[in-house]
């Protein structure tokens, strides 16, 4: 493994900054020109790093906010996972719009949306069933800002916070306020926003509705291999040779349609003020949404013209291959989603008490074709998630000791509970069609209590001292299949942190020593319901669970150090992760997989990041990471030893201008991550294919312009450069959109 020096890159960093280049300060915040000529900050206060309200500059972690404002003035942003998309740290993969596994997020090399924790106003959304969130479903329209606080967190949230946590934060309004918002894009794609909001008296409402439509793109192609030498009665055109991600040879025949999407989304907040220093609120968010396939081809033609999608077909100079209907058909699905918060917050003296009861109600399902089917109808496989539940309460006390000293002390309580049922039906494209055969069922609870306490400590006018511990016990109960009920497993974790924020308060010049930060600790992530308990078959290989697994952990740590260069604002950051009994499935046959906690790794990296105020009217900034990520060990499977983590590139950069002047703004950015792997092997190293990860070396922007005080005009165009490529589907080329906002 390439190993990173903590000095070489500090002082990498270090001459960056006296060198002039801009790299950024982790606040999301530019100085600003004042009347006098003078630099003034205006910083960024967050709740996720510590629970409570803190500075950035006095966190001893690397924390980042992305306020409405600037989600605004980005490239187009229909989803959440869209919003981080050019910072630095964060891996975002979307390659198109309707896109219900992949649109994840991950930070600090940590593989999967499971292994970092994404809450909405402060509740935990990952869900005990898969480890992760579906960003697709949180609403963005309604959005305040955006908190993201990078390493380990287990300390105050437990499970899944490994690589960190991102905190979706929704608006409380302050006075009466309207928008309507409506974006064009290609494929038919639609989005459609209404917001209100208002303050009356004591009470403060917003209420929020989203439409999102598309027709979709053909990003889901069909390839299949030959049998060579042999001959069929009919000859085909149409296809066209390219090889799978490992280097095979095989054949690109069809798509199977336009991926469309129809989602809609509505909530309401109410808070009130039940007097000057406590308050109470509800909140709700639903959500559906419908996405499947239309329109599927067959690129075969016979000698006719005509095409074809069944029967045994020769490639001229190839071979033969047999084909059915079925090969250019899809899963579709629909989803349902309730939300369900309420929150009271209040003081006595001094001291601050918080405490929130929130419910997700959940469930889904999907429907498969099966052999025999065809665009019209035919055998199908329905699996159907009722229930997905998650019900979360939590209470904690804020008490100051002394000047500047705090002690944060809670207790929370979780209970997820999830059921699937498998059954085949008549016609896959009615998921109400009788069905034929036995079912399978699979479920299971997770009951969750942790204890956790933080301090803050403060050792001198310029030094900060943080501490903090949390105990999770966790118990999976009532768990079963068709045929086995599974003995309830009780586990617990106990997870430390403790992080350093120094002041310096040294100032040369036009340089400036903002602070020095570092922190360490423990985190980790249970296994899943998923994992434990689901037992699945494709084609011929099975996937075995294993209800006898053991969390994964990690001890994480990281230093950081941030300055200022005159208008250059200058960070970099080192860390380093060593994770333990990573999950994997080993291989006892050719065709049988069991999941062990069979892997160990590590993660080794820097990010170094800036901004510069080149004139009142024109901002540009630049980030680089570089995340080098190793198996170090993994008895399951031994070629995957000395290999780089699953979907994650080693390398990201991202470089974007803005300009800003009277009723016109304008953004361009350049987006670049280096290739990835999604087999643990990192056998698939073949680019520009159907199922490839590629490179992605892209360039967006946007331009807005206020024709009024309350209306705007947007276009937006993403990778403007039209460049190709896959991230396992194919990426969707240049893309137009155009926006009308008009609020007040």
């Amino acid at each position: 493994m390439k190993r990173f020096c903590f000095w070489t890159g500090l002082g990498m960093s270090l001459i960056i900054g006296w060198c002039g280049i801009g790299f950024a300060e982790l606040p999301e915040v530019l100085p600003q020109q004042g009347t006098a000529g003078e630099i003034i900050e205006l910083e960024d206060v967050v709740v996720t790093a510590t629970k409570v309200e803190q500075r950035i500059s006095a966190l001893p972690v690397s924390a980042l906010v992305v306020t409405r404002d600037e989600m605004e003035k980005k490239a187009r942003v229909s989803f959440v996972d869209e919003a981080l998309k050019y910072e630095a740290g964060v891996v975002q993969k979307r390659p198109k719009l309707a896109d219900v596994m992949s649109g994840k997020i991950t930070l600090r090399g940590f593989s999967g949306g499971q292994r970092t924790l994404v809450l909405l106003d402060g509740m935990p959304t990952n869900n005990a069933y898969s480890g992760g969130t579906d960003e697709n479903n949180l609403p963005i329209g309604n959005i305040e800002r955006i908190e993201v606080v990078k390493g380990p967190f287990s300390s105050l949230y437990g499970g899944e916070a490994m690589g960190g946590v991102i905190n979706v934060i929704t608006k409380t309004p302050q006075k009466e306020n309207f928008e309507v918002k409506t974006l064009v894009s290609e494929h038919n794609t639609y989005c459609h926003l209404l917001n209100y909001g208002n303050k009356v008296g004591k009470m403060s409402f917003a209420i929020n509705l989203e439409k999102k439509t598309s027709e979709g793109d053909r990003t889901d192609l069909v390839t299949k291999s030959v049998t060579s030498g042999g001959t069929a009665m009919t000859k085909v055109t149409g296809w066209t040779k390219t090889m799978d991600n490992k280097g095979s040879s095989t054949y690109l025949i069809g798509d199977t349609g336009k991926n469309y999407w129809d989602q809609n989304q509505y909530g309401y907040k109410f808070v009130y003020c039940l007097n000057p220093v406590s308050n109470l609120s509800f909140s709700y968010k639903g959500n559906n949404r419908e996405y499947g396939y239309n329109d599927p081809q067959s690129y075969l033609l016979d000698g006719g013209g005509k095409p074809v999608s069944s029967g045994t077909i020769e490639l001229l100079g190839e071979g033969t291959m047999t084909i059915s209907p079925t090969n250019f058909l899809n899963t579709w699905g629909r989803l349902k989603d309730n939300v369900y918060g309420l929150v009271y917050d209040t003081l006595s003296g001094e001291i601050a008490l918080k405490g929130r009861l929130n419910l997700i109600d959940s469930n889904d399902f999907s429907v498969t074709p099966q052999t025999g089917a065809d665009y019209y109808g035919g055998p199908g496989k329905l699996s159907r998630t009722s229930p997905r539940d998650t019900f979360f309460g939590e209470v904690q006390v804020d008490i100051p000791l002394m000047q500047n000293n705090l002690v944060t002390a809670g207790m929370s309580c979780r209970n997820d509970s999830v059921r699937i049922k498998e059954w085949m039906v008549s016609n896959w494209k009615d998921e109400s069609s009788t069905g034929t055969g036995n079912s399978t069922e699979m479920g299971g609870k997770v009951r969750t209590i942790a204890f956790y306490t933080q301090g803050e400590v403060q050792l001198a006018d310029t030094l900060k001292l943080f501490m903090g511990a949390r105990y999770d016990i966790w118990e999976n109960y009532d768990a079963s299949t068709n045929s086995t009920r599974y003995a309830d497993k009780k586990r617990a974790f106990f997870s430390p942190k403790a992080g350093i924020c120094y002041k310096p308060e040294f100032e040369k010049g036009l340089y400036r020593l903002d602070n020095i930060r570092a922190s360490l600790g423990k985190a980790f992530r249970p296994p899943t319901i998923y994992e434990l308990y689901r037992t699945t078959k494709i084609v011929t290989k099975t996937y075995v669970s294993n209800p006898e697994l053991s969390p994964e952990t990690t001890q994480s740590w990281e230093i950081g150090i941030d300055q200022h260069l005159g208008r250059i604002s200058l960070s970099a950051t080192y860390f380093q992760s060593r994770i333990d009994d990573l999950i994997y499935g080993k291989w006892v046959t050719g065709t049988y997989s069991v999941k062990e906690n069979a892997g160990c790794g590590q993660i080794a990296g820097f990010e170094v990041e800036g901004k510069m105020k080149i004139a009142a009217w024109l901002d540009a900034f630049v980030n680089y990471t570089l995340q080098d990520t190793e198996i170090t060990s993994n008895p399951a499977d031994l070629n995957t030893v000395g290999k780089d983590f699953e979907y994650v590139p080693e390398k990201m950069s991202n470089l974007g201008l803005s300009f800003h002047k009277n009723a016109l703004d304008a953004s361009c950015t350049w987006h670049w991550a280096k290739k990835m792997y999604a087999a643990s092997n990192n056998i698939d190293v073949v680019e520009g294919v159907y199922g490839a990860y590629d490179a992605v070396d892209t360039v967006d922007m946007k331009i807005g312009y206020a024709f009024k005080e309350n209306m705007r005009l947007s276009l937006a165009v993403d990778n403007l450069l039209d460049k190709e490529y896959y991230q396992y589907y194919k990426a969707t080329g240049r893309t137009i959109s155009v926006e009308v906002r008009w609020k007040y």
